[in-house]
């Protein structure tokens, strides 16, 4: 999923650069974070896989083509975390320095349209909380920084169901009901998926149907600390009233793997069952 994100990113870049970098202007480019700001904030959020390590990709770019090479620096800024907490009423913690790395320094070259600057995240020097790593683009010789989109907000989520995993499953459609009624047809899937927490649950796209808006709602009993797994409303108002029903729904805290199994009737009266197993990749 983030190779094609960037793979999109690129693309565009391509495209945009030959109408936005013209050699032909006499004007001082500014330098800028394509894919940073505020308003890429949720696009910015680390999902660690299984593995301990996780690299994301700054892609840095300028206005206009540039007449020499110049040096680009870059910087963890802190008071950048201290302003999005105040402004957004949120609690992010400083990323420790060994909770990262990153090439603090670069050339841009005069025939190069984007740089990429990678960025790679410890998770093991995560302890539960909300991390936030704001980066931003120090200083460049001789050329400007475009100040309203010169820093990145990368950030973690203390969520324990959240990440990326490898999801397989299994439709069987019924003829009417499951228990008296034969098998109509059966369909399986296998996809990557983005698990996402939002406040105190996490939103995780149902079967292969994440594009029709279907998501599950996942979570912990504040009761017992159970693992619980809801349809959303779109799920709710596509199917028969009250059909839809969670037969199994478990989480090992040790690997990460989720199962849910799950039934509900289209509104013609017919049976779903669905089978589903992630895996964090």
């Amino acid at each position: 999923m983030r190779f094609l994100k960037l793979f999109l990113v690129i693309s565009v870049l391509i495209a945009f650069s030959s109408c936005k970098k013209n050699s032909s202007f006499n004007t001082t480019p500014n330098f800028y974070i394509l894919n940073g700001g505020a308003g890429g904030f949720n696009n910015s959020l680390i999902l660690f896989p299984a593995a301990d390590t996780i690299t994301y990709n700054l892609i840095i770019s300028s206005t206009y083509f540039l007449s020499k090479n110049v040096t680009v620096t870059f910087a963890v800024d802190d008071n950048y975390r201290q302003s999005y907490n105040v402004a957004y009423g949120t609690n992010y913690q400083l990323m420790p320095s060994e909770a990262f790395s990153f090439q603090n320094t670069f050339t841009a070259n005069t025939n190069s349209s984007f740089d990429t600057i990678p960025v790679t995240l410890y998770k093991s020097f995560l302890s539960s909380g909300n991390y936030m790593l704001p980066i931003k683009i120090s200083s460049v010789s001789d050329y400007n920084i475009d100040t309203g989109a010169n820093v990145i907000y990368l950030h973690t989520t203390n969520s324990e169901l959240s990440g990326i995993y490898n999801s397989t499953g299994l439709k069987i459609m019924y003829n009417g009901d499951a228990a008296d009624s034969s098998v109509d047809a059966t369909d399986s899937f296998a996809l990557v998926k983005n698990l996402i927490p939002n406040g105190t649950s996490s939103e995780l796209d149902y079967a292969d149907l994440g594009g029709n808006g279907w998501k599950y709602i996942l979570g912990f009993s504040t009761e017992d600390n159970s693992f619980f797994a809801l349809p959303n409303d779109i799920i709710s108002n596509s199917v028969q009233p009250g059909s839809f029903k969670v037969l199994q729904a478990t989480f090992d805290s040790t690997t990460k793997d989720i199962y849910i199994k799950t039934s509900y009737k289209n509104t013609s009266g017919n049976e779903r069952i669905v089978e589903e197993s992630l895996t964090l990749q």
